[in-house]
């Protein structure tokens, strides 16, 4: 189109029209990474970028999962049905107990984070490109999440993820939006 003949094999394959790739650095676009100008400056305002909301779901998920996994875990009895149980002194069946807490503590650690992070970082990006903050951004999240989190038991399990999630996702948020007036 712009008359320069077509580049012939041998350039293709030497790469001598590749176009180095030039790395994004936040300061360049600003409003991919979530930098306002103010009149001090440039600011970045970490709560406007996905990323960061969703790796702070997973943390702070996780810790409360850890905290829950440890609770619950303690009141779990399965462990008590191992014939060996009335043979163990306290001090066995005391670290039977921990190793239980432990474990049930890591689980819904893993799994409370996972929900927190992928919840989250869809949210986000659903409002973001609906660049409107309303009950449908819940609604697209908690069905895209619960259907991304239940696909592994199949598109049953995904299409239940899908319209629970949303729901209850919608209505978190609805009562959040109607308590606040």
């Amino acid at each position: 189109a712009d008359g320069a003949p077509p580049p012939t094999p041998s350039q293709l394959q030497s790469g001598a029209l590749a176009t180095p790739i030039k790395p994004i650095l936040p300061w360049q676009y600003p409003e991919a990474f979530g930098n306002y100008s103010s009149p001090q400056g440039p600011t970045f305002n970490p709560m406007e970028n996905c990323i960061f909301k969703s790796v702070l779901s997973f943390t702070l998920g996780g810790a409360m999962g850890g905290v829950m996994g440890g609770i619950f875990g303690g009141h779990n009895s399965d462990f008590m049905l191992n014939p060996r149980w009335e043979f163990m002194n306290t001090r066995q069946q005391m670290w039977l107990s921990w190793v239980q807490m432990r474990n049930q503590g890591r689980s819904m650690a893993w799994n409370f984070g996972m929900v927190g992070l992928v919840y989250s970082g869809v949210e986000c990006i659903v409002e973001k490109e609906r660049g409107t903050q309303d009950l449908y951004n819940p609604l697209i999240a908690g069905c895209a999440s619960g259907a991304i989190l239940g696909a592994s038991g199949g598109p049953m399990a995904a299409a239940t993820g899908c319209a629970g999630f949303a729901g209850f996702s919608v209505l978190i948020d609805w009562y959040m939006y109607h308590s606040s007036e």
